[in-house]
């Protein structure tokens, strides 16, 4: 079997659908979008739905699944990457520069997962006011690009500083995870296990931060 990494990054509740519009910043658009139904409003946004026929959902489902696209600068990672799968550095398939004129390209399919309830991830020992925004791969060449691109990392630490996040881990399976984020400091600890709670994570931390 083939590697699935993934990135696990977890923000407060209350910033939810901030951070998901800010992955629809840094992502390609899509048509038909998605439309959530709020008790008093309807939000539309431009996801690629998974496996549902219907493109609408309710905001208090326990998750939501997407297939994104990710617009990311080019590092050395994401060029050999590129070349592997014979799309050489050419401006023809690139997204439009950023707002800072910086060159982009377009990176995917990346499985999106929100654990609007993380118990249907997690088993519980309290409640929680954490989701989680989990970022899977679609095999062994994009998990090395996950694990190995400067350019990727920064993208999933600038949705941590943007919206509040409160964690982010590399999940890198049986090896356990990275830990790069928590509590608005970047760092670089191994795990033993990436599918752990950010309150297990803290705590034999906590004398580090």
């Amino acid at each position: 079997m083939g590697l699935d990494f993934s990135y696990l990054l977890y923000f407060k509740r209350e910033y939810m659908w901030d951070a998901l519009q800010g992955v629809v910043n840094k992502t390609e658009s899509f048509h038909p979008s998605l439309r959530i139904h709020f008790p008093d409003h309807e939000l539309s946004l431009p996801l690629n739905s998974r496996l549902l026929e219907e493109k609408e959902v309710q905001h208090d489902d326990p998750e939501f699944s997407f297939a994104i696209v990710l617009n990311s600068e080019v590092d050395e990672i994401i060029a050999d990457y590129l070349y592997s799968i014979n799309r050489e550095d050419d401006l023809t398939d690139r997204s439009p520069p950023d707002t800072e004129g910086t060159n982009q390209v377009a990176i995917g399919y990346i499985y999106l997962t929100v654990y609007n309830d993380l118990s249907r991830r997690f088993t519980l020992e309290k409640p929680t006011d954490l989701v989680l925004f989990d970022f899977g791969t679609t095999g062994t060449r994009m998990s090395l690009l996950f694990d190995n691109s400067t350019s990727i990392r920064k993208t999933f630490v600038e949705l941590l500083e943007n919206y509040q996040g409160v964690c982010g881990v590399l999940n890198r399976e049986d090896s356990g995870g990275e830990l790069f984020w928590l509590n608005g400091q970047s760092l670089s600890e191994n795990i033993w296990n990436a599918y752990i709670t950010p309150d297990e994570i803290e705590g034999p931390l906590r004398k580090l931060l």
